[in-house]
């Protein structure tokens, strides 16, 4: 299956250009949830104009409000009309409860299989690009923390939250791909002073090159 080429370009024309204020949850991060979703929606033989839909519009609610961010994007996905052009009321219902329960903090399995491999594909298995996003949502929600050493320390005590009962960080999905991606970051994160030059690289990228500022004051996700 390949995705529609009319759905494709509504996304394109009308969803993406809602993340160009987005810095941590731009479009560089769901073009990344998209990649993998497509990758899973092939291994589990699933929809893979569904998955394309809820990777496209999972984090549109941010600009909302951040902590019910999933639900508030729920809302927009489910409000679209357009969707119902291509999409049955129990597909949309599907995607809705996927995007609902997509959030990588839940301890819960999400509802649906589309849930499940949004939220797996959600995933920043790749430390330099957890720095850059964790340092951002932290430099936009936190501003009493003044130093690196502070942010990283909320970063990095929010990240082992992740952690299961199993000491690995959570999946709901076991592709043998996603799996080796997993492995590997929790090598590199678990070593915190690795980690922490890696955090500090980051830091005072965005701290000489004018998006420190940007984060705090331009963009919008938050």
């Amino acid at each position: 299956m390949s995705i529609n080429l009319e759905l494709k370009k509504y996304i394109e024309k009308n969803i993406f250009p809602k993340y160009e204020k987005y810095y941590s949850h731009g479009i560089i991060h769901i073009n990344n949830v998209i990649k993998n979703i497509l990758m899973l929606a092939k291994y589990y033989n699933l929809d893979e104009n569904m998955a394309f839909v809820i990777a496209s519009y999972h984090d549109l609610g941010l600009k909302t409000n951040r902590e019910m961010h999933e639900f508030e994007s729920g809302k927009i996905l489910n409000a679209d009309l357009e969707l119902k052009k291509y999409f049955n009321i129990q597909q949309i219902k599907i995607m809705k409860e996927a995007v609902e329960d997509h959030r990588g903090s839940r301890k819960e399995p999400p509802r649906n299989i589309y849930g499940k491999i949004l939220s797996d594909s959600d995933r920043d298995f790749n430390i330099e690009i957890l720095a850059k996003r964790q340092l951002a949502t932290s430099l936009k929600n936190y501003p009493e923390l003044i130093s690196f050493n502070e942010h990283f320390e909320r970063c990095y005590k929010y990240m082992l939250t992740r952690i299961n009962n199993s000491g690995k960080f959570n999946l709901w999905t076991d592709n043998p791909i996603l799996i080796e991606k997993r492995n590997k970051f929790e090598s590199d994160f678990l070593n915190k002073d690795f980690a922490k030059t890696i955090y500090l690289k980051e830091w005072n990228k965005i701290l000489n090159d004018g998006t420190m500022e940007k984060i705090i004051n331009y963009y919008e996700d938050f």
